[in-house]
Formats: C-alpha cells, sequence, structure tokens
C-alpha cells in the first residue's frame, strides 16, 4: 500500500516494512506475535492529515490500525471470522473485507467500531476500494461477483 506521506508499506510473512520513497530507508514496523499468524493486507489511511495511520489485516481475523511513524499498535478491531484479505478507507472509516465473505465497516473513532456489515458476497472478499468521492465502496469476491454499495447505506445494522 502507497502512502499519502510517499511511503510503501510491504507485507512479508509476520511483518511489514515501510520504505519510504524520498530516501530509500527501509523500516521495520511490525512482526505478529504468534507463528501461525500472518499479514494478509495493508492499507495506509487517504487522508493527508493522518497520513502515518495504517491498518493491517491478519490470518488470525483481526485489524490492527498502527502508528507508523510512532511504530506502536493503537488498536485492534474484531468482528470477522476468518483471515482478513481486503482493506479500504473513507475518511474515518475503515471496511474491510474477510474470508467469511463479510465486509465490515468500522468506525476507528468509536469504542463500538463496527457501524455495518455488509451481506453479497458467498466465498472470500479479496478486493476492496472506496471511489475518490466516498460515496461508493466497490468489492470483488472469489465468486466473481462485484458488488457496489452506496456510503449512505453505512448505518448501524446489517445491509
Amino acid at each position: 500500500s502507497w502512502g499519502e506521506n510517499n511511503v510503501l508499506a510491504v507485507a512479508l510473512g509476520q511483518c511489514v516494512y515501510l520504505w519510504e520513497a524520498a530516501t530509500g530507508n527501509i523500516r521495520h514496523l511490525l512482526t505478529l506475535q504468534h507463528d501461525d499468524d500472518f499479514v494478509t493486507s495493508v492499507s495506509w489511511v487517504r487522508d493527508k492529515a493522518n497520513a502515518n495511520y495504517i491498518a493491517i489485516g491478519t490470518n488470525h481475523n483481526a485489524v490492527q490500525l498502527w502508528d507508523a511513524e510512532a511504530e506502536r499498535r493503537l488498536r485492534t478491531l474484531d468482528g470477522h471470522s476468518a483471515r482478513v484479505g481486503a482493506l479500504s478507507w473513507n475518511q474515518h472509516w475503515l471496511s474491510s473485507g474477510g474470508r467469511d465473505s463479510q465486509i465490515i465497516q468500522h468506525d476507528v473513532r468509536s469504542r463500538n467500531h463496527i457501524v455495518s456489515t455488509y451481506v453479497g458476497h458467498t466465498q472470500e472478499v479479496c478486493g476492496l476500494r472506496w471511489n475518490d468521492e466516498g460515496s461508493t465502496l466497490a468489492s470483488g469476491g472469489n465468486e466473481n461477483l462485484l458488488c457496489l454499495w452506496d456510503a449512505s447505506m453505512s448505518r448501524r445494522g446489517n445491509n
């Protein structure tokens, strides 16, 4: 994932590394704790004011939020029952897609972070992307379906 801060995040097994394009420096951000866990997705926030925040999806069904500049984990978001293979930001909302075929909309500012769950795929969600206006989320699944989700549907509950 290439961030607004001109830093490329690369997942290799249990680790995430950051390559700074301006300097060529490489930094190690994290190593997951469990031997059977590995990084399955990464996504920088798409907001220049918060460009140091990155989401990390894991094989252990969780999404970790990190402050890359401070090199510390801020919180862990749960909700999936299988690996999290796709992530996409829309301001303070983070959409996560998993092998459980669900898309979860998280409000990262809230303690009760799950805003809604989108159900439309029957297999793993392998791709997510919000359009630039933040009005539509596109999702792709391993069953070869493309779904479009209207942001106005993101309210607490299932959609």
